[in-house]
């Protein structure tokens, strides 16, 4: 400090002689010289106070890496309990293991159970009472899957699936959780491999938590708690490399954090593991998660985040398992319990839920539109034509075409499976018996011309471009139908649509567009003539991959941002647009 002040007080003493003798120049002259020489004096005492904090910093780093040492040397004296050992389902304990678990079902649900052995004995975790939410952080090979794994399985095996479900998000290839789909508690796993499956479970678990909502709010409660009989099961999101989720996902991340923030009263959990909890976990979702488990990670700062302490980055790599959990209160080192025979613990929980008689829960979501449709599943029919498979976002439905609502309209290119719906039309209409069943009409290009079938003509033999299939002479038009009802098939109406076309046909598929008692489903390569909603409120558009053109044929520019390559060139796939709704399908195949 005194080999600093020295040359600043003598050129203080120097400005100040000068100032006296009015040498003006010569003082502003020191001026940059004294500030100088005062941030030097400032920067000396700012890097002792650091080297003293630094000195702090190591002092404490070095006692953490003891503490870590001295508490794995604990827990690795600590005989390696099974899972099973914990949870009382040995062989040795119970020949059937599915008897202790539907005995312990009829005890009130409860979301605390043993996953491993600490100091003291059977280290249990609650996940309603120290969460509502977790935050597990580790580095590869720490055990965070085997974690995952065993507080899955100690938690099946305490509640019934009637009482709380499972959804897994696992961003590393799926392997984590592949041993646990079949759980009778599980309504849902997805992988990174198939990101449009990933997106579809985070809108389901959205749907989910909305649904909670009103159920909440139409029963004037304050949690699922109160609608007893009435509470939908605790649902628990668990999602494995949450960074992952954050980094090919990031839109979608946002859901996670609003469940986090809600999840309380809706009975809504989420167990969250990540590599990298320190600047990968955002502190709106921090904020909820009160539960922190941390195992091996590969710095201080990791650590850190969860513990407020480094010791979790000198856990030796040797105790895989090994963990620290911060529940809010205290920091307790922990080892985890690893299952030994994870199939025979699902098999005995699938056999208590079916002596329990639970009605497997229906999928909370739904793999997307298959490429390839040979056939709808079973459903009844109303009235309508079942064409397809259509995707709300998160499940898929069988998709159908009412007759008697107006027209319909089916546009798109060549090769995109046009004829083929008009096909499965005309099959379904043939097939109608009873008196008010609709009458027939099918008209298909040949040439330069149009071939037309007959009024009522209900022969199922398939709708042809062939003119052998249907000549009418066109000098001799149809009679009028004797049905009060007509279905008009017309592939290829392009021209026919034109204002200035000169076929005797254009006038007449005008009035036919314009009479309530005949529904006319056409297919056109373009809508430029189409009049929405006077020619057809209900239109079948395959995508042609040109927004301008896509958006003009009704496709919503959110749905057609959310198509990728195949969506634009897959046969079948189209969008259903009824009205003022919209949503995507896959049309089964006439053959099929």
């Amino acid at each position: 400090m005194v080999a600093t002040a020295a040359p600043l007080v003598a050129q203080a003493i120097m400005l100040a002689v000068l100032l006296a003798m009015r040498r003006w120049l010569f003082a502003m002259m020191l001026v940059p010289s004294i500030i100088g020489c005062l941030a030097m004096m400032l920067a000396s005492a700012a890097r002792r106070r650091g080297g003293r904090a630094g000195d702090d910093d190591i002092a404490r780093d070095e006692a953490a890496r003891r503490e870590a040492i001295d508490d794995g040397t604990r827990l690795d004296l600590i005989d390696a309990t099974p899972l099973e050992g914990l949870l009382s389902l040995r062989p040795s304990d119970d020949d059937l293991p599915w008897r202790t678990i539907a005995r312990r079902w009829l005890e009130p649900a409860s979301l605390d159970v043993p996953v491993g052995m600490h100091a003291d004995g059977v280290f249990r975790l609650d996940l309603r009472r120290q969460g509502p939410h977790a935050l597990v952080a580790g580095t590869t090979g720490s055990g965070k899957s085997v974690l995952l794994q065993s507080w899955c399985l100690a938690l099946a095996c305490r509640n019934a699936p009637d009482d709380l479900r499972f959804v897994f998000l696992d961003f590393k290839g799926g392997t984590a959780f592949r041993a646990l789909e079949r759980l009778p508690h599980c309504v849902g796993n997805v992988c990174d491999l198939d990101l449009r499956h990933a997106t579809r479970a985070l809108n389901a678990i959205e749907a989910e938590l909305k649904r909670r909502e009103r159920l909440i709010a139409d029963a004037h409660a304050q949690d699922v708690t109160d609608l007893g009989a009435m509470a939908p099961p605790r649902l628990v999101i668990v999602v494995d490399e949450f960074h992952a989720l954050k980094d090919q996902l990031p839109d979608m991340v946002d859901r996670l954090v609003r469940i986090a923030s809600l999840g309380r009263a809706l009975g809504m959990h989420v167990i969250a593991c990540t590599q990298h909890p320190a600047g990968q976990v955002s502190s709106d979702m921090k904020a909820n998660m009160s539960l922190g488990i941390c195992l091996r990670v590969r710095d201080g700062v990791q650590s850190s985040e969860l513990l407020g302490s480094t010791k979790a980055a000198y856990i030796p790599p040797s105790l895989p398992g090994v963990a620290y959990c911060n529940d809010g209160a205290t920091v307790t080192s922990w080892r985890c319990a690893a299952a030994r025979d994870i199939p025979r613990l699902v098999d005995a929980v699938d056999a208590a839920a079916r002596f329990h008689g639970c009605i497997p829960p229906p999928a909370l979501f739904t793999a997307p539109l298959p490429r390839r449709l040979a056939s709808l599943p079973a459903t009844p029919v109303s009235g309508g034509v079942p064409f397809a498979l259509r995707d709300d976002g998160v499940t898929l439905h069988v998709a159908q075409l009412p007759l008697g609502r107006g027209n319909i309209g089916v546009i798109g290119r060549h090769g995109r499976g046009k004829t083929n719906l008009l096909d499965v039309i005309r099959r379904h209409v043939a097939r109608a018996t009873g008196d008010d069943a609709p009458a027939l009409r099918l008209t298909a290009r040949e040439g330069d011309g149009y071939v037309t079938t007959p009024h009522g003509d209900r022969h199922d033999d398939g709708l042809h471009t062939d003119a052998d299939a249907f000549r009418t002479p066109r000098t001799s038009p149809a009679p009028p139908p004797e049905s009060p009802r007509l279905v008009w098939i017309v592939d290829d109406a392009d021209p026919l649509f034109d204002p200035f076309g000169d076929d005797p046909l254009c006038a007449e598929l005008r009035e036919a567009l314009a009479d309530h008692r005949v529904t006319v489903v056409f297919a056109t390569e373009t809508s430029r003539h189409v009049r929405v909603p006077e020619h057809c409120a209900i239109r079948v558009v395959f995508p042609t991959g040109d927004r301008a053109t896509d958006q003009m044929n009704g496709i919503p520019g959110e749905m057609w941002t959310s198509f990728d390559h195949d969506d634009m060139v897959l046969p079948g796939r189209a969008v259903l647009i009824d009205h003022a709704s919209a949503a995507a399908v896959q049309c089964v195949s006439a053959s099929g």
